[in-house]
Parts: C-alpha cells; structure tokens; sequence
C-alpha cells in the first residue's frame, strides 16, 4: 500500500508575499520598535524565499519560513549594533552609563512594547499581532513551546505594570 502523500505547493511567491507581507512587517514592527528595519528584514526573507523557491514552495509552511528567516535578521541587526556600540565606547576611550529608558506616558503601543526584553516582545508580537499559535511562535524562534509560554507570561505581568503606571500618572493629572 504505497499512499502518495499529499504535498502542498504555493503557487508563487509573489501571490505568498501579497497575502502575508504586511501582517509580518506590522508584526516584527512591534517586535523591534522600528517600521523600515522590520520592513527590511521582512523584504530580504521574501528576497531569500524568492531565491529558494523551489525547495520553499513544497513546505508545509513557507510562510513560517520567511518570518523565521526575517526574525533571524532582526536578532542579526540587533547583534551588529550592539557590537558597534560597544565598539564605539572602546574607541573614545571612555565608558560610558547605560542610558535610563526614558517611560513616556503618553505613548502608542510601540513604546511600551520597547520597554520589553527582546524575547518577550518578538513573542507578543508574534501571538497577538500576528496571531500565531504557541507552537507556531516557538517554532519562529526555536524555542519550546514552555519558553514561549514563559515569554508571554512575563511580558504580560510587565505591560501590566506598565499599564498600572500609566493609568496612576493619568489619574494624579
């Protein structure tokens, strides 16, 4: 009983990049704090999906693929100027104090989620903007399902926080 397995194929990658393009940049925008590096990241993933095409179509989830591809960008850009900073700080020859994360109340849910450690941002992103599943966010980050969840939790507890100072500030006005 030989069974051909089905396989399922997108027909084109322009037609994947029309349907997921902006939900994925919107996303990863929540997840970075900044529209063009996660519209970049999210370009070069399509760029990369083009090029692999022929493999990529016959996946379960070529889409799953772009964003892993796209968050692995972002975590390279965050690295690079990390690195740079550091680097910079070592040529002037000074150390300089950690900036203090200025909280503005009065900002859109991007700052707030700026606030966040990277993990638990890009996870938030991911399950609420993007509207991944737990397995679905753990697999573009190549964590257990456990780690997202953590994640998640944590981040929730720390918007909360956030929120709670908001609402205080807003109510002594």
């Amino acid at each position: 009983m030989n069974e051909i397995a089905e396989v399922r194929v997108v027909e084109s990658v322009d037609a994947l990049f029309r349907a997921h393009y902006a939900r994925l940049v919107r996303a990863l925008t929540l997840a970075c704090s900044d529209q063009e590096v996660a519209a970049d990241a999210v370009q070069e993933a399509f760029v990369k999906a083009h090029l692999h095409w022929r493999r990529i179509q016959h996946y379960d989830d070529p889409v799953g693929w772009i964003r892993r591809v796209a968050i692995n960008r972002l975590r390279d850009d965050h690295r690079r100027q990390s690195r740079k900073g550091l680097a910079l700080q070592r040529l002037a020859g000074e150390p300089q104090a950690p900036a203090v994360e200025q909280h503005d109340f009065d900002s859109d849910l991007q700052s707030i989620l700026a606030q966040l450690p990277k993990q638990q941002r890009i996870a938030i992103a991911l399950f609420y903007v993007d509207e991944l599943s737990v397995a679905e966010v753990a697999n573009a980050l190549n964590v257990s399902q456990g780690a997202v969840k953590s994640y998640l939790h944590q981040g929730r507890a720390r918007l909360r926080s956030v929120l709670a100072t908001v609402e205080e500030v807003h109510s002594d006005e």
